[in-house]
């Protein structure tokens, strides 16, 4: 096994109130044994006598892997919690360490804030396209409960514009719900459609009618 010179094993166990030092990956931390041992984790294996550990020629205890966040897990485990990172990205990154040094309630943490920021980050109202009445039918007729006030608004509108007195798709209605702002020219209407909307001008008839 290639080592660098000086470097060698040993088995760490001491007074809880012992200092040791750590090199994580270049980052250095000075920290007691009680601190490493407090949790049931890989560091209370490392540093209770249970594995051994590399250390330099200076005493340094070497453990390779990234130290960008180990002074999180450093306060993590001296207070049983801590803040985390504010964007996705690093808190990702502080849960795989997490998940290296077997910190499980850590593990938990990072991932219910992920969670949580990928549910703050899903839009509230989604806007379809419409293109014909035939699809101003199909979403009428398939709306349910609205939980946003925009999104009532917005159903409220298509209910007063399909009774208004037109001979084809509303083109202000198409616009605005067009995601680019306009749309560019309109297909004939099928049989169908013809059928619907002679459907639609008996039941506006009916309606004025009753009034």
């Amino acid at each position: 096994m290639l080592k660098m010179s000086g470097e060698q094993k040993t088995v760490i166990k001491g007074n809880p109130s012992q200092y040791v030092k750590l090199n994580i990956g270049g980052s250095l931390h000075y920290t007691t044994i009680g601190t490493l041992t407090k949790h049931d984790t890989m560091l209370r294996a490392m540093f209770s006598g249970r594995m051994e550990v590399l250390t330099d020629s200076e005493g340094w205890i070497l453990i390779d892997r990234c130290g960008k966040h180990f002074g999180a897990i450093l306060n993590f485990l001296r207070d049983g919690c801590v803040s985390l990172p504010e964007t996705c990205k690093e808190t990702a990154e502080l849960m795989a360490e997490a998940k290296y040094y077997c910190i499980s309630e850590l593990v938990q943490a990072c991932e219910q804030a992920l969670m949580k920021k990928e549910r703050e980050a899903e839009p509230i109202c989604r806007v379809p396209l419409i293109t014909s009445p035939k699809e101003e039918l199909l979403l009428i007729s398939s709306t349910s409960k609205v939980e946003f006030p925009e999104a009532r608004i917005y159903e409220e509108t298509l209910n007063i514009l399909l009774y208004e007195n037109r001979t084809g798709p509303d083109q202000e209605l198409m616009q605005a719900t067009s995601s680019r702002g306009a749309v560019a020219g309109m297909s004939s209407y099928t049989s169908d459609e013809e059928e619907e909307r002679s459907g639609l001008a008996r039941l506006r008839s009916n309606k004025q009618n009753n009034q």
